[in-house]
């Protein structure tokens, strides 16, 4: 898991790490991805990395349960930026990525608790 989020999101090369990560049946929840497929998905972190500055992914936290990985990270889009706390859930069968979750927080706009999301 931590090798597929290294090469696709730190490593900037979504397309190569699906190829060799994801099942050809993964099934992407994310809502802002056209018909859910793995080529989907690849083409839609194309595009975000393409269009942010300088994107940058960082992963904080790392639980896994039976078939399921989540992932608790962080993604800023340029140096400097405020970031966004990403919350990741993959289910994997035979060491491949079959089916992906997430929910993204933005930067809160008024930081009122003391204690960091990270």
């Amino acid at each position: 898991m931590l090798a597929f989020y290294k090469e696709a999101l730190v490593g900037l090369k979504p397309r190569p790490a699906f190829e060799r990560h994801m099942s050809a049946g993964f099934i992407e929840h994310k809502p802002d991805v056209p018909e859910g497929t793995r080529a989907a998905t690849a083409s839609f972190l194309e595009q975000l990395i393409a269009n942010a500055p300088q994107p940058k992914w960082t992963v904080e936290r790392t639980i896994a349960e039976g078939d399921l990985v989540f992932l608790h990270a962080r993604f800023s889009p340029a140096a400097g930026a405020a970031d966004y706390a990403i919350a990741d859930v993959f289910r994997l069968s035979g060491c491949k990525i079959v089916e992906h979750w997430d929910v993204v927080a933005p930067p809160p706009e008024d930081q009122r608790n003391p204690n960091s999301r990270f």
